[in-house]
C-alpha cells in the first residue's frame, strides 16, 4: 500500500458515501417501479469506485493491474442496471420482462469471462503500460464492450425523451436525469486518459459526484421513487369522476382520463381552452364556487345515454392563502337522481294505495252507514204508510231528508278535500291557507291561522317530503271535520304551524264541549285513529288533549329533512 496516496482519497470516500446513501434509500423503496435496479446500479458503482481507490493505493504495477481489472468487471453492469432503471421508470411493465433481463445480463457475464481469461487470448487487453499512471492497451473485445455500453446509454436517453414528450409532470426530473447521463458519459470519456485530471481531481470521481448528485436532486426534490405521488397519479387516472385543473384565468391546465371521456376532448387539445369553451352549458364558474351546498348540474350526451353531472369546484391556494387555480370535479349523479325519482314514484304509489284504503274506510263508516240509515228510514216510512200512520211516516221522511242533506254536504267536503290534496305543485303553507279558507266559507266558523315567519321557505323546499305534506293536510282536514261535527259552534278555533329543532309542528285547537279520548268509542274515536295512522306513516307523532267542557287540542309533530323513517 502506498501511504503517500492517503490524502488524495477523500474525494473517493465522499463519492462512496453518496452512492451508499442513495442505494440504501432506493432499496428501501423496493416496491416502487425502478427502485431495485437503481439500487443495484449504485452497488456496482460503489464497487467500481472501491476498485479505483485500491488501484490508487496499490504500491506495485501488478496490483494496480489487478484492481483495474476489478473495476472493469463492474463498469458494464452499472450501465446495464441503469438501463433497467430507466426502462422501468419510463416504460413501466412494458419492456422489462424476464426475457429482456436475461438477454441484457449476457454481455456483462461475457466481459467477466474475457477479463478473467485475458492472459490466454488477449482479446480484451493487449497489454498494459505504466509511466506514472497505468495505461491499458485495449483489445477488440474491449472496444466492442465500450460500443455496447454507449448503445445502452442511447437507449436510456431515448426512453427519457419519450417520457419527457408524453408526460408533462415528469419533465423536470427527466431533464435532470438526462443531464446526469450526459455528464457521466463525458467524465467517463475523460477517464479513458489515465493522465488527465479535471480541477485536479480524477474524472471518475467527478463523474460519480455530479451524475449521482443530479440523481439525488431528482430523487429527493421530485420524489421519483416515493410511492405517494405515483399513487396519487394512479388514483387520478383511475377515478370515475372527471377532474379538470384551471389557472386563475379559467384556462384548462390538465384533465384526467375520465374528464377527457366525459367532455369528449383529448387532454392535449383541452389545455389552454377556457371554462366556457369546455362547459358551454354552465358558462358561469363563479356560480359553482358559491353553490357548495347544492352544486349545479349539467347534462352530457343525449337521449337514453344522457348523464347528469354535479360540478364541484374548489379553489387551489398556496401557503399564503392566495388563489393559484381551481379544481373542478364532474361527479356522476345520474344513478342517484334516477334512484331518487324511483323512490319518489314508489312513495307516491304507496301513498295513493294507502289513501284509497283510508278513503274506503271513511266511506264505509260514513257514507255506507248513512245509506243504510236512509234505507231503514225509507222502509219504516213505507210501513207507516201501509198501516195508515201518516204522522209517523212524515217523521221518517223528515229524518231521511235531513240525513240526505248531511250526506250531500259531507260528500262535497270529501271531494273538495281530495281536490285540495291532489294539487301537489303548491307548497304546504299555501294549501293549508286554502283549506282553512274553504272551511270558513262552508261552515261560517272563523279560524285563527298562525304560520311562523320562516315557515314559507320550509313549505317550498325539499325539507318536507311531498308525501308528508299530503298526510299533514289530511290530518288538518280530518281535525276540522271533527270540529264541525262534534264541537257545535265554538267561538274560538285556531290552527298553528311552526318549525323548531328539525321538527314541523301543527296544532288544531277549539273551545268546544270537549270529550274524554280514553272512553270515546264512536265515529270521533275512529277519526282520531285515522289521524294517528297518518302521522305514523310519515314518522311523526299525534297527540290529542281534551277534557269534557274544556275544548280539544290536536297536536302533530313530524321530522324535517326527509328523516322521517317511513315516508310512504
Amino acid at each position: 500500500m502506498d501511504l503517500r496516496t492517503l490524502p488524495s482519497i477523500w474525494p473517493y470516500v465522499v463519492s462512496f458515501g453518496l452512492l451508499t446513501a442513495l442505494g440504501w434509500y432506493s432499496w428501501r423503496r423496493g416496491s416502487v417501479l425502478g427502485a431495485r435496479p437503481f439500487a443495484i446500479a449504485l452497488l456496482f458503482a460503489a464497487l467500481w469506485l472501491a476498485g479505483a481507490v485500491a488501484e490508487l493505493m496499490a504500491a506495485d504495477v501488478a496490483n494496480k493491474v489487478l484492481w483495474l481489472k476489478f473495476q472493469v468487471v463492474f463498469q458494464l453492469p452499472v450501465v446495464t442496471a441503469m438501463t433497467f432503471f430507466v426502462l422501468e421508470y419510463a416504460c413501466p411493465r412494458h419492456w422489462l420482462t424476464w426475457r429482456w433481463l436475461l438477454l441484457l445480463s449476457v454481455p456483462p457475464l461475457l466481459v467477466l469471462v474475457l477479463v478473467v481469461t485475458n492472459d490466454l487470448h488477449h482479446w480484451f487487453w493487449r497489454g498494459f503500460q505504466f509511466d506514472g499512471a497505468l495505461q491499458p492497451l485495449r483489445g477488440p473485445a474491449n472496444w466492442i464492450a465500450l460500443g455496447y455500453g454507449m448503445a445502452l446509454v442511447l437507449i436510456s436517453l431515448a426512453a427519457f425523451v419519450s417520457l419527457f414528450l408524453r408526460s408533462p409532470q415528469h419533465r423536470w426530473p427527466v431533464v435532470l436525469m438526462i443531464i446526469g447521463q450526459i455528464a457521466g458519459r463525458v467524465f467517463f470519456a475523460l477517464d479513458l486518459d489515465a493522465e488527465k485530471t479535471v480541477l485536479g481531481l480524477d474524472p471518475l470521481v467527478l463523474g460519480f459526484v455530479i451524475t449521482y448528485g443530479i440523481y439525488a436532486v431528482a430523487l429527493f426534490g421530485f420524489r421519483i421513487l416515493d410511492p405517494l405521488p405515483t399513487a396519487r397519479r394512479t388514483a387520478i387516472d383511475q377515478m370515475q369522476d372527471g377532474m379538470v385543473v384551471f389557472d386563475t384565468g379559467w384556462q384548462a391546465l390538465s384533465l384526467n382520463p375520465a374528464a377527457e371521456r366525459l367532455l369528449g376532448v383529448p387532454a392535449a387539445q383541452a389545455r389552454g381552452k377556457t371554462w366556457s369553451a369546455l362547459l358551454p352549458d354552465c358558462p358561469d364558474p363563479d356560480g359553482c364556487l358559491t353553490s357548495r351546498d347544492s352544486p349545479p348540474e349539467i347534462h352530457l350526451d343525449a337521449g337514453a345515454e344522457a348523464r347528469r353531472y354535479a360540478l364541484v369546484l374548489s379553489r387551489l391556494q398556496d401557503h399564503r392563502r392566495l388563489t393559484i387555480g381551481y379544481l373542478l370535479l364532474l361527479h356522476d349523479v345520474t344513478e342517484q337522481r334516477r334512484a331518487q325519482e324511483r323512490l319518489l314514484q314508489e312513495q307516491w304509489a304507496e301513498a295513493t294505495l294507502q289513501e284509497r284504503e283510508l278513503l274506503a274506510q271513511e266511506l264505509h263508516d260514513g257514507l255506507v252507514q248513512n245509506l243504510g240509515f236512509l234505507n231503514l228510514q225509507a222502509q219504516a216510512a213505507r210501513q207507516y204508510l201501509r198501516s195508515g200512520q201518516g204522522d209517523a211516516a212524515l217523521d221518517s221522511l223528515d229524518r231521511l231528508s235531513e240525513v240526505a242533506l248531511t250526506m250531500q254536504s259531507d260528500t262535497r267536503e270529501v271531494i273538495g278535500d281530495l281536490l285540495t290534496v291532489s294539487k301537489s305543485s303548491e307548497g304546504l303553507c299555501s294549501v293549508i291557507r286554502r283549506a282553512v279558507a274553504r272551511f270558513e266559507d262552508h261552515t261560517g266558523l272563523p279560524i285563527d291561522l298562525e304560520l311562523a315567519e320562516d315557515l314559507e321557505a320550509i313549505c317550498n323546499s325539499e325539507a318536507l317530503p311531498p308525501v308528508a305534506g299530503v298526510q299533514l293536510l289530511r290530518i288538518l282536514q280530518e281535525a276540522l271535520a271533527n270540529v264541525r261535527k262534534y264541537a257545535g259552534t265554538p267561538s274560538q278555533i285556531g290552527v298553528a304551524l311552526t318549525a323548531d329543532g328539525g321538527q314541523l309542528q301543527m296544532s288544531i285547537v277549539d273551545n268546544g264541549p270537549g270529550f274524554d279520548p280514553a272512553h270515546d268509542s264512536g265515529d270521533k274515536h275512529y277519526g282520531l285513529l285515522v289521524m294517528r295512522q297518518r302521522a305514523e306513516r310519515i314518522g311523526g307523532e299525534l297527540a290529542v288533549h281534551s277534557t269534557p267542557g274544556q275544548g280539544t287540542r290536536v297536536e302533530v309533530c313530524v321530522p324535517l329533512d326527509g328523516n322521517s323513517g317511513r315516508t310512504t
